[in-house]
């Protein structure tokens, strides 16, 4: 399938998805051709396979063809028995050759060539490293805007109900049962909450905009699940995971062929002070091509060695040598210093990733207890024990544990895609696998847990809101 009947699939495929209901597959596919970041480390790994054919043209043959063509206005002097004798000439010159060339020993263009190649090399790397980047950029943009439609859920579910309460606070004041301290109580509550909504209204539309911007596609409406499912992760301990970065993180690759770079830099200076041997065959043409064969043509063919030794150069290539070999130095250096972040960043995503998933399991039981918090406080308040300051404070625990446990499943999302990139595991089957995981609830078998209803809590009527 060509490249142009892909895009054409993928076209008809996102066209054809209900209005809205665009995945995280979906949105990576559109993002490979839209983003500007993403195209120009396209081109880049483009620029860097050339590499390959630059170092190998050092060790094939070169084929050049010099021609030459003028008009010659000179006066000759000549020593003769005469005295001096001098001629004017008005003549034209002609010169044509054409000339292969081999080398047969030249260590420059063999280090030369396995420079380039461990160039190209190192830019293949550096784009399975900017890829894998940019999935889990994609994937954070995807994440906001699906945890900023929930944050604005609940912000304005909130709302609701403090309108309702503070309806039913009015109620009881203007029927002489309430207290007007209940009112203000419930009134700066409400305030707050709308301060929230308008918030996380502003908040989603920069989120949408980022993804937007990614895709090229409209960031509202996403397909997801309300309580997102979570992406299992492996058993394997922190030191496999470390070990799984050592071997197949593109970042540390794309470092250790920067190292195979700066070494053989040091052979190519060091191969300044070696021959170079060659093997050479030529045809010439000429007509009057200098004034010592003025009027002479010549049709020569010529087969030969030709050997360049280089004797002195002023110290050019000793100091080469060694700030290459300086060079080669910094970049092991450099390449110790990589590895130290990259064992950094695994550890601090794997610990994300373990800990959030206890933190998600502690928020899960934080949401149901407020829940039942308010239920209880809702009774007592009926029954004289509690007052409205209890129940707002309830509802307020309830919110903020909702909100807590959103924010904790996308940052455990999050970071388990980068702890996968960072160990150089990143696939696209790791991208399809969070994509599913958006659109299931954790209803379902796969992902059991003991799911609240948040609907439970909206207080349709003014004479429910206790």
């Amino acid at each position: 399938m060509t490249a142009g009947s892909r895009w054409g699939l993928l076209l008809l495929a996102v066209l054809a998805a209900p209005a809205g209901a665009l995945t995280l597959e979906q949105a990576y596919d559109a993002a490979l051709g839209h983003a500007p970041g993403f195209q120009a480390a396209i081109q880049e790994r483009v620029a860097g396979r050339e590499f390959k054919a630059l170092g190998r043209a050092n060790l094939l043959p070169t084929l050049s063809y010099n021609y030459s063509r003028a008009k010659h206005w000179s006066e000759v002097e000549q020593d003769a028995a005469i005295g001096t004798v001098s001629e004017e000439r008005d003549y034209r010159s002609y010169a044509s050759t054409l000339r292969l060339e081999q080398p047969l020993f030249d260590m420059r263009a063999w280090a030369t060539h396995q420079m380039d190649d461990a160039r190209a090399a190192r830019a293949e790397l550096e784009f399975e490293a900017r890829l894998q980047d940019f999935v889990v950029t994609l994937a954070q943009a995807y994440t906001d805007v699906l945890l900023g439609e929930q944050r604005q859920r609940l912000a304005a579910h909130r709302v609701a109900t403090l309108t309702a309460l503070l309806a039913h606070n009015q109620a009881l004041v203007d029927g002489g049962e309430g207290t007007r301290t209940d009112v203000l109580e419930t009134r700066s509550q409400l305030a707050r909450a709308e301060a929230e909504r308008i918030q996380t209204a502003d908040e989603l539309a920069v989120a949408r905009r980022r993804l937007s911007a990614l895709t090229g596609l409209p960031a509202r409406g996403l397909t997801a699940a309300a309580e997102p499912a979570l992406p299992p992760l492996q058993g394997a301990g922190l030191e496999s995971w470390r070990e799984q970065a050592r071997r197949h993180s593109p970042v540390l690759g794309a470092e250790r062929q920067a190292v195979r770079v700066a070494e053989r830099e040091v052979a190519r200076q060091r191969a300044g002070h070696l021959p170079r041997v060659s093997v050479y065959a030529s045809t010439r043409k000429t007509d009057s091509d200098s004034e010592n064969t003025f009027g002479q043509t010549y049709d020569t063919d010529s087969v030969g060695l030709q050997v360049r030794l280089p004797l002195y150069d002023g110290g050019a290539v000793s100091a080469a040598r060694r700030q290459a070999a300086a060079r080669y130095g910094a970049s092991e250096y450099q390449l110790a210093e990589r590895r130290d972040q990259v064992l950094t960043a695994v550890e601090t995503q794997w610990r994300a990733c373990t800990g959030g998933l206890a933190r998600i399991d502690a928020l899960r039981r934080a949401v149901a207890d407020s829940d039942a918090l308010v239920a209880a406080t809702r009774r007592s308040l009926r029954g004289g024990e509690r007052n409205n300051q209890d129940l707002l404070e309830a509802r307020r625990e309830a919110h903020l544990a909702r909100r807590d446990l959103a924010e904790a499943r996308y940052r455990y999302i999050n970071a388990w895609l980068a702890l996968h990139r960072e160990a150089g595991t990143l696939t696209s089957a790791r991208l399809r696998q969070v994509s599913r995981a958006l659109s299931l609830s954790d209803a379902d078998p796969s992902y059991p847990v003991n799911r609240p209803d948040m609907d439970r809590e909206v207080d349709n009527q003014e004479g429910n809101a206790l």
